[in-house]
Parts: C-alpha cells; sequence; structure tokens
C-alpha cells in the first residue's frame, strides 16, 4: 500500500506542493489568531476623543463644573486613548478614521446637573459621534469608552448630590441638639418661674387675710388670676421637657448614623461585583482558537483535494484493495501531519493553555482527517466540481457550526442546520479540550460522532473506487 508514497516521493513538484499544503492550517490560525489574539486587551490603544464644552453652574451657592471634573478623571483613565480637543477635530477625525468615537459634554452639563433636585429638572446630555462604515468592530469596542464616561458621570452627580444631602442631614442634627438644649434651659427658666409664682400668691394670700373687705376681693381675684399663670408656666416647663426628650431623641436617631465624605461616596457606588468563571480563558484569541482550528483544518482540506490526483490508479494498484488502499496511506499521512503540525504551533508558539492535552491531540487528529476525507470523496467522485461541494459545505458549516455568535442569535435555517453539522461537533470538542469542561454534547460523544462521519468517508471513497474499478474492467473487457 505504500507505493502511492514511492510514486508521490518521485515527483517533486508534488511533493513540494503537498509539504506546503501542510503547512497551510498553521498559516491560516497564524493569521486569524495573532490578528484578532487580544483586541479588547488593549482599548488602552484605541483612540477616542472628548470634547468639554460644559460651563460652569451653581448648586446651593457653590460653583460646579462636572464637565471638568470628568476630563480630570479620564486623564488617569488608561482604558482607552483619550484625546481631549475641540469639536470640529473631533468630527474631521470621526469621519477620517482617527478616532473611533467622540464624546461631547455640552455647555448646560453642570446647569442640568445642578437642576436635578428643582421643580423642573433637566436631563445631562452626552452627544456621542461614531462610524461604524469606517470599523464596526472598532465602533463596537468605542461604545465601551462611552459607558466608562456615563459611569463617571453617574457617580460624580450621585457623589455631589448625596455630599449636598449628607450635609443638610448633619446641619439638621446640630439644630436637633442646639433646639434641645434651648428647651432644657426654657424647661428649668419655667420652673424658677413657677416657683416664684409660687411664692407671690402665697404673699397675696396672707395680705388677703388682714385687708378689709373690698381690698380682700380684689386681692382674690389677683390671687386666681396668679394661679393661672401658674399653671400655664406648668404647662410650658412640661412641654418644654417633653420637646427636650423628643429632639434629644431625634438627635441620637440621627447620630446613630455616618454622614461623612467616604459614606457619600460608597453610596454614589454601593455595589461591588464578585464575579466567577466556569473556565479560564485569558484572551480574544484564546476564545477564537477551537474555531479557527477547525476552519483552518478544512481549508488545508480543500487545498490538498485541489492538487492530490484522487481520481488516477498507477500501474502497481492492480485491484481494488490495493487502489483503496494505496490513496488511504497518503490521505491519512497528509491528515496526520498537517494535524501534528497545528498542533506544535498552537501549543509551542502560540502557547495557548490546553487543559487536557491528550483529548486535544486525538481530537484534531481525527478533525484533521474527518475534513480531508470528506473531501476527499467529493473529489473523487465528482472530480473539481466535488471541490466546489467542498466549499459550499464548508460556507455552510460557519453560519451553523456556533463558531462565532451563539446559534440562538442565528436565523432557523442555521439553528435547524446546527445539529448535522460536522463542525459543530468539532469546535465543541476543541473547546472541552482547551478550556476543561463538559458541554451540552460531552467530548466522547462529539469525537464519536466524527468518527463515524470518519469512517463513513472512508468507505464512500473505497465505494467511490470499486465503482470506478469495476468501470475500468468492463472498458477492457469490452474493448479486449
Amino acid at each position: 500500500m505504500i507505493h502511492e508514497l514511492k510514486t508521490i516521493f518521485s515527483k517533486k513538484m508534488l511533493i513540494i506542493s503537498l509539504i506546503a499544503v501542510m503547512f497551510l492550517p498553521v498559516i491560516y490560525s497564524a493569521s486569524f489568531l495573532t490578528s484578532m489574539w487580544d483586541p479588547y486587551g488593549k482599548t488602552e490603544d484605541l483612540p477616542i476623543a472628548v470634547v468639554n464644552e460644559d460651563q460652569t453652574a451653581e448648586l446651593d451657592g457653590e460653583s460646579i463644573q462636572i464637565g471638568e471634573e470628568i476630563v480630570e478623571e479620564l486623564k488617569d483613565n488608561d482604558d482607552f486613548e483619550w484625546h481631549f480637543v475641540g469639536s470640529d477635530e473631533a468630527h474631521a477625525g470621526v469621519v477620517k478614521g482617527d478616532y473611533y468615537a467622540s464624546i461631547t459634554l455640552p455647555q448646560d452639563f453642570s446647569a442640568n446637573a445642578s437642576s436635578l433636585l428643582s421643580e423642573e429638572p433637566m436631563e445631562m446630555t452626552l452627544d456621542v459621534e461614531t462610524n461604524p462604515g469606517y470599523s464596526y468592530s472598532g465602533k463596537s469596542i468605542a461604545d465601551q469608552s462611552i459607558l466608562a464616561v456615563e459611569t463617571a458621570v453617574a457617580s460624580e452627580v450621585r457623589e455631589l448630590y448625596t455630599e449636598k444631602v449628607f450635609e443638610t442631614v448633619n446641619e439638621m442634627n446640630d439644630g436637633y441638639q442646639e433646639a434641645s438644649s434651648g428647651a432644657n434651659e426654657l424647661a428649668d427658666g419655667s420652673d424658677q418661674l413657677a416657683a416664684s409664682t409660687g411664692q407671690i400668691g402665697e404673699g397675696m394670700k396672707a395680705l388677703a387675710g388682714q385687708a378689709p373687705s373690698p381690698l380682700a376681693t380684689e386681692l382674690a381675684k389677683l390671687i386666681e388670676g396668679n394661679k393661672q399663670i401658674s399653671e400655664g408656666i406648668d404647662e410650658l416647663g412640661n412641654g418644654s421637657t417633653n420637646l427636650s426628650e423628643e429632639l434629644s431623641a431625634a438627635s441620637e436617631e440621627v447620630s446613630a448614623y455616618a454622614f461623612e465624605t467616604a459614606n457619600a461616596k460608597l453610596i454614589s457606588e454601593p455595589v461591588k461585583v464578585n464575579k466567577e468563571t466556569v473556565t479560564e480563558v485569558e484572551n480574544y484569541g484564546q476564545s477564537f482558537a477551537p474555531y479557527i482550528i477547525a476552519l483552518s483544518l478544512f481549508v488545508g482540506a480543500i487545498a490538498f483535494s485541489t492538487i492530490y490526483p484522487f481520481r488516477t490508479r498507477d500501474r502497481e494498484s492492480t485491484t481494488l484493495l490495493r487502489w483503496w488502499g494505496s490513496k488511504l496511506s497518503v490521505i491519512l499521512a497528509q491528515g496526520t501531519f498537517q494535524a501534528a503540525l497545528l498542533a506544535v504551533f498552537i501549543l509551542k508558539v502560540l502557547e495557548i493553555p490546553v487543559e487536557n492535552i491528550g483529548s486535544f491531540l486525538l481530537i484534531l487528529f481525527v478533525i484533521s482527517n474527518t475534513w480531508i476525507f470528506i473531501l476527499s470523496f467529493l473529489v473523487a467522485a465528482f472530480d473539481k466540481v466535488g471541490n466546489f461541494l467542498g466549499i459550499l459545505l464548508l460556507v455552510l458549516q460557519l453560519g451553523a457550526s456556533e463558531g462565532t455568535f451563539p446559534i440562538q442569535l442565528t436565523n432557523g435555517f442555521f439553528q435547524a442546520v446546527h445539529p448535522y453539522s460536522p463542525m459543530t461537533y468539532a469546535i465543541k470538542a476543541l473547546r472541552e479540550s482547551i478550556f476543561g469542561f463538559e458541554g451540552n454534547v460531552p467530548f466522547d460523544q462529539a469525537l464519536w460522532i466524527l468518527v463515524v462521519v470518519l469512517l463513513v468517508m472512508i468507505l464512500l471513497l473505497g465505494g467511490v473506487y470499486y465503482f470506478r474499478f469495476q468501470k475500468e474492467q468492463r472498458t477492457v473487457t469490452e474493448a479486449a
């Protein structure tokens, strides 16, 4: 069965072409993965224009300028490459692609912020300009810069107003304490006054007992009036005592809470999110690796199918088994070597962490040979049309294999094709072997599905050679 290999090695251009094709998956993977390796990790190099047109406003007699505070905060923000420019330069830069977004804080930004607790609150507005036609992906990443500014503004405004409320509460507490002290003094004074009126009443009673009748009558009236005054003073004293107690209790209740700057800052950003992930993915390129690996191996299979002569039979392939076996030896060698080269590149050059090396190498070997045998069958059966069918199959699987976006986000056609796409199971198995988890299709199940496809393709290729061999035999018989 190795005579086909001997034939190939006798043809220098063919062997060079096949070796070059072996490296095609590596070249394809290198091109894609290195170009998209970590775009979200390099947003600090993405230029974003910031235009501050905000004017100073007043809040409770104090000057505020939210725009300037946001600019100062962004100067310490390394998430993006911030450019603080004028409106004309920002617009021109977005049009030309020098900036991927421009964010403008308008003139009334602080004025609107100062109105939030008024009878007619005004919404604070950020003016944003992007150019998705220049780069939609760049625009999508730039949207995160808008979120960063929105978050900074929201935090600044919340902190500003929380501090104002806290200042008011502290002033109220001081007022409670002063009022409580005053009520205590009033209660003490009323007690002294009550004692004095009591003494006056006793004196008038003694005087009334010694005075003539008309004068005694007038003194009796005075004594009654003094008694009413005394009762009123007593009520005032009791009310002052109660007021003092209530004010003291209110002050104690307010004092039980802290209303300082640190509290205001925490209330403005009260939630801390603790994130946990099932798997560890270092960057965008690593997450894309399963899809690109499966795709690059298919591209390598297509390239191989355009070079290798599947439909020819050399003189030593005198039987069907020898013909089929000789082709299998070459196809398996090609599939195995291109898988091995790609494995070395992934593990040693890109150094992508792989959770299960054994599973990764096994599935890589199966995928590579499955793709090559699919194309081998198509070309052996349909010649050049087989290459076209292989490309068509690839295009169909790109949309149905869930390589980029979740399958739920595609249309109904691709969702229906998804379970029948071999690349679906190739990508799932690669993901599980690289990241170390068990998805909705376990690794073993995906592996066996691909092995079945591989075996079916080998048998179908044998069937093609059987029919072609029988046809050649009939031709020879009829010619004789």
